[in-house]
């Protein structure tokens, strides 16, 4: 019922505490059911340090079309020097969605090779991203550092097979489908039927909710002094919350309590807010918001609606500064710790993985890693912890990944 699905909560940690940690538009995504990208995606031409044959998540893209010198210079004018951005205030390594070099590529794929192994953690299943018959609007996405955040913050953990890793996988990939695809290529969605609503609010259908994007449509149900939905577009919405998390938005499914065709579940977003929402300033606080979803699909597992309950107003207080997080486990879902002890862990990660020699840091059964073999895992397996994908048969693709 409505009441029952309004169980939401927001959350604030120190910089210094277990649960700091982001992941991406995001992708979320910003990857996210509560669909605020997780894998916070920003353009990137050729001209910079990343490998685009290992390029693969929500948050780094390899644009289709690449513009002039000048113009890529001019893109990549804002990125500060590598130095100033290697570590936070409290000292743990950072990983950014936005600007990645080939180093944090590097060590991202190899500390998600770590956590496969000592956690037995999936890398998410966001559908076939090496088709060559999508359009994509900014550059096929990648998603390797934002499925680190989502491994390093998760408190969940889903096994092969369930309806919850199902429910996860499945919002990932329609939030990267809303962020990164046209309409008409989208394969999560019955196109004739969707429509969507937060809250109880006005309900967008297939024609006007691409167009405005997740966010307009999610923060809809907020009074227009709080967010005025038709005073921002698609780019202006995705833009503000880029830049206040520069290390992306990750999301997880916590609990399914319906499956198919209504499809009933709780989810958490959290995101580190190190960057500027609206002129404030964060101070390197993590955020954790809570909410319930509703989709429903149709015979071919497909969304015809998806309805999304949680509280924005106490989320953008926040960001604005106009009010601290509440603690947040007297509301909706309990928090756990993050599993794999969230970002202050990853330092005592590196230490045990070799990071240094980048010309012998891999064979071809995977990354070495101090103590862990990753040898034992299956063949999809390491390919997934190379490409950023589980492995698994994607429902919304056709082809096995």
């Amino acid at each position: 019922n409505t009441a029952s699905s309004m169980n939401s909560g927001i959350q604030s940690s120190s910089p210094a505490s277990a649960d700091d940690d982001g992941d991406t538009v995001g992708s979320e995504a910003y990857d996210t059911l509560a669909p605020l990208p997780e894998d916070i995606l920003l353009r990137r031409d050729e001209s910079d340090e990343i490998d685009v044959d290992e390029v693969d998540e929500e948050a780094l893209i390899n644009p289709s079309n690449t513009g002039s010198t000048a113009a890529s210079n001019n893109s990549n004018s804002d990125a500060p020097p590598i130095d100033t951005r290697r570590t936070s205030h409290s000292g743990r390594p950072i990983f950014p969605v936005r600007h990645p070099t080939k180093e944090d590529m590097s060590q991202a794929k190899k500390l998600l090779t770590y956590l496969q192994n000592k956690h037995g953690f999936v890398i998410p299943d966001r559908g076939n991203l090496d088709d060559q018959s999508v359009l994509w609007k900014e550059g096929r996405p990648d998603y390797t550092i934002a499925d680190l955040h989502y491994f390093l913050g998760k408190t969940t953990n889903h096994p092969r097979g369930s309806v919850e890793l199902f429910v996860e996988n499945f919002i990932k990939t329609w939030e990267m489908e809303a962020t990164h695809k046209e309409f008409y290529q989208w394969n999560t969605v019955d196109q004739c039927a969707y429509e969507v609503c937060s809250n109880g609010g006005k309900v967008f259908d297939s024609q006007e909710a691409p167009w405005v994007g997740n966010y307009n449509w999610l923060l809809s149900s907020c009074e227009p002094d709080t967010w005025d939905s038709t005073k921002e577009t698609f780019e202006s919405s995705h833009g503000k919350f880029r830049y206040a998390f520069p290390e992306g938005f990750p999301f997880e499914v916590l609990q399914v309590f319906s499956g198919p065709p209504n499809v009933s579940f709780t989810w958490r977003h959290w995101a580190v807010f190190s960057g500027e929402f609206e002129g404030n300033q964060g101070t390197g606080e993590t955020i954790n918001m809570t909410g319930f979803g509703v989709v429903t699909l149709n015979d071919d597992l497909k969304a015809k609606r998806i309805d999304i309950y949680f509280d924005p107003t106490s989320f953008l207080d926040v960001l604005r500064g106009k009010a601290q997080c509440r603690d947040g486990k007297d509301r909706g879902v309990a928090f756990g710790d993050p599993i794999a002890g969230g970002l202050d862990a990853v330092a005592s990660m590196m230490a045990a993985i070799e990071l240094d020699d980048d010309d012998e840091d891999s064979d071809e059964d995977g990354a070495k890693v101090k103590g862990i073999s990753t040898s034992g895992l299956a063949t999809d397996e390491r390919k997934g912890a190379a490409t950023g994908r589980s492995g698994s048969r994607c429902p919304f693709s056709g082809t096995s990944m």
